[in-house]
């Protein structure tokens, strides 16, 4: 009976948030610490995430519990509960499919995230009444949402699963990560002849984007998911939400709302190992660079020129003439709209630089030969780096986040320009799924993203794997 007053006041509040009919639904959310229980008559359909290796964490009765229910056909509906409640109860819920609960979990004072959980392809009937258990997992803890878990070091490639939920869908070498404006995550993939970049939605569904077959002529207008683009190294957004893609062929495609737009620019030569990447500041300007290229390239209206460039005498000291910078194996580059400047990685220098659109000059980021070795808080200036190969800066918490490639760690440097590892303990291999991100081996990341509730998404390209880190880019 003390459990039901506890209750109650949240079964009000949430069949007020939904607007609540006698056709709607009801979902019973249960909190699952380390593992779900084994499906129970009228749970949530099968094929939802579910993984038994979430690990524990200290919670508390005072904990402050947000839960979400999401799906296409209604506004996602949210109700607080305390901990102390034992459970959550959401009416009003319009029947249908796709729908997904998220929940997060804070302290009393509901700032600090603690874990967060999420169950995805539920299925809900006209007054049905359904028991969801959802596995909760520590804020830093890595799990495979897409791609089957690895077996003896490596994943398992393949190209399967659109149209069902991400975890049961194979996908070979992800190169390519990018979250877009309403949070869904697009990855390049490939088949076993061609590339091509997919899609997995909020509800965790996976679909295919764009490409289809082999490289051929690309024609604006055309749908993305007919056009031949192929293998795509980079991807990213402008402030429009238009999406754009880097392929293989040294050319950049925007696609507008499932569309081919325009083609920004069209090298059309075959180069894979060149590792493409490029940096979107507007609809009309954009930087790219070219990793066996000693050029940072910029490309206004659609017409190229030269930014950075490799002319002697060199300059090492700030501020550094961006025309006389020494640059080797430019390998990534991205955008920072905070202090309107560009951070790329100058792989082969062991740096990671920042060039200013204010001034037009370069300055030190990251890396510094003869300096000491990755230690956690350490000063981005005093770092020795190991080929720094990937950037990628979060806006939210003005982060910038970086691969050094010899050690397969994933780092991040943050506004203090500390540095601190968010995963991978240097280890060449698949391990630590359901653990602590820093405890977990990875396989030649190739991308990072961040999702707008912070999660980090990372391509584990030689583990055939889309991992996520929970709150990763959260203090």
């Amino acid at each position: 009976m003390g459990l039901l007053r506890k209750i109650l006041p949240l079964m009000l509040l949430a069949a007020a948030v939904g607007c609540s009919r006698s056709a709607d639904g009801t979902l019973s959310v249960q909190l699952v610490y380390p593992s779900p229980p084994a499906a129970a008559p009228g749970a949530a359909t099968p094929g939802a995430h579910a993984s038994p290796r979430a690990p524990n964490y200290t919670t508390y009765p005072g904990d402050r519990i947000l839960i979400r229910v999401l799906a296409p056909h209604f506004v996602p509906i949210e109700a607080w509960f305390d901990r102390s409640a034992g459970s959550g109860v959401i009416g009003g819920i319009p029947p249908g499919a796709r729908i997904t609960v998220e929940v997060d979990e804070y302290d009393n004072t509901a700032t600090l995230l603690l874990g967060r959980g999420w169950y995805n392809g539920i299925s809900l009937s006209p007054g049905e009444v359904k028991t969801v258990p959802v596995p909760m997992y520590a804020k830093g803890t890595i799990v495979t949402i897409c791609g089957a878990p690895a077996v003896g070091g490596s994943g398992t490639p393949g190209d399967t699963g659109d149209g069902g939920l991400d975890n049961d869908a194979l996908l070979r070498n992800p190169s390519a990560v990018k979250a877009g404006p309403d949070d869904s995550i697009y990855f390049s993939s490939f088949t076993t002849t061609h590339g091509r970049v997919r899609k997995i939605d909020r509800y965790g569904y996976i679909s295919h984007f764009a490409g289809s077959g082999p490289h051929g002529t690309i024609v604006p207008g055309t749908t993305a998911t007919s056009s031949p683009i192929d293998g795509v190294s980079d991807i990213d957004i402008d402030p429009a939400g238009n999406l754009y893609l880097f392929n293989y062929w040294n050319q950049i495609v925007r696609v507008d709302n499932g569309v081919v737009g325009n083609v920004a620019y069209d090298n059309g030569t075959y180069n894979p190992a060149a590792r493409l990447d490029f940096a979107v500041v507007n609809v009309n300007i954009l930087y790219f660079v070219n990793y066996l290229d000693r050029r940072i390239y910029q490309i206004f209206d659609s017409l190229k020129s030269d930014f950075v460039t490799d002319n002697t005498p060199s300059q090492l000291v700030e501020p550094i003439n961006r025309f006389f910078y020494p640059l080797r194996a430019p390998s990534s580059i991205t955008y920072v709209p905070d202090n309107n400047s560009l951070v790329f990685a100058d792989t082969d220098n062991d740096r990671i630089m920042r060039v200013s659109l204010l001034d037009g000059y370069i300055y030190y980021l990251a890396g510094y030969p003869g300096g000491s070795p990755f230690a956690d808080n350490i000063d981005a200036s005093a770092m020795t780096l190991l080929r720094p190969r990937v950037v990628d800066y979060n806006p939210t918490t003005g982060k910038v986040f970086f691969v050094e490639s010899l050690s397969n760690r994933v780092m991040s440097i943050d506004a203090a320009g500390k540095v601190h590892l968010l995963a991978g303990t240097g280890a060449d291999e698949f391990s630590g799924d359901g653990g602590p991100a820093m405890l977990a081996g990875l396989s030649d990341p190739r991308a990072i993203a961040v999702d707008s509730r912070e999660n980090a998404y990372i391509a584990d390209y030689g583990n055939h794997a889309l991992r996520m880190v929970v709150g990763g880019a959260l203090p």
